[in-house]
């Protein structure tokens, strides 16, 4: 399957979850305009530390889904751009800017294919945060991410931990791929009514890659940026099960010289 194609299914799938969720017939989702204005935070301490003071700063979110990092770095003082592959989500990041009147650029594209006008190497900033799953390609990802920084800008990326999420799996019984070095794609048929993602039994195809830990962090040093963190933090007991002390996520930091 080309990623292209891939792009396009995944589209759907985050538009029906998406429109269901605007419908109320899926309870899990945050109200990103309510939960920025009461105090909550969607970035982990790691994020601000590494990035530092956003005042002024010009960001790029890759994959801001519903804005709810995204609207957070606005807050916090930076010139934000987000980009999503899903036209639904996009929509209700902008719905959720207009709430708390905050200005965001928002456009609407597939990670790998990305607009001109965000690849003009004019962020300071370019911020991506659980999308690994979605993209098939991390070199053209983070060579996108690159081209997007000035010279100095920093590329801060967070998943969830591919070894966890791999044990969790195994933990779980499932059986669609025989080890962690199996890195995808992987095609999911969704056709069935479930109450947590699919309460209207709309029939949708999920493609996902799981890729590891290694070849996540050797992409992002051949993409000519220079690597100079990478974390592991959180536990992923609550997320997989598995018990306490395996790590919930991964971040990396790289600047562009």
């Amino acid at each position: 399957m080309t990623t292209e194609r891939a792009a396009e299914l995944n589209r759907e799938l985050w538009d029906s979850i998406r429109r269901q969720r605007d419908e109320g017939l899926i309870p899990k989702q945050h109200d990103v305009a309510g939960d920025l204005a009461a105090g909550k935070s969607a970035l982990y301490p790691e994020h601000r530390e590494l990035v530092g003071d956003v005042r002024g700063k010009r960001l790029l979110d890759l994959g801001c889904g519903a804005g709810m990092e995204l609207l957070e770095w606005a807050r916090l003082g930076a010139r934000v751009t987000g980009v999503d592959n899903s036209p639904r989500q996009i929509a209700s990041a902008r719905r959720a800017a207009e709430r708390l009147g905050v200005e965001c650029t928002l456009v609407v594209a597939d990670l790998l294919r990305l607009p001109g006008e965000v690849l003009r190497g004019e962020f300071d900033v370019v911020f991506s945060s659980w999308v690994t799953a979605w993209i098939g390609d991390l070199g053209v990802w983070f060579g996108n991410a690159a081209w997007a920084l000035r010279p100095g800008g920093m590329f801060v990326l967070t998943g969830g931990h591919p070894l966890s999420s791999y044990f969790g799996e195994v933990d779980h019984g499932e059986d669609y791929r025989k080890s962690y070095f199996e890195e995808g794609p992987f095609v999911f048929d969704d056709i069935e009514v479930n109450a947590e993602w699919n309460a209207a039994g709309d029939q949708r195809t999920a493609v996902e890659w799981r890729p590891m830990l290694g070849s996540i962090v050797t992409a992002v040093a051949q993409s000519g940026l220079r690597v100079t963190h990478l974390l592991e933090a959180g536990d992923a007991n609550a997320k997989t099960g598995l018990p306490e002390g395996y790590p919930a996520r991964f971040t990396v930091r790289a600047v562009k010289e």
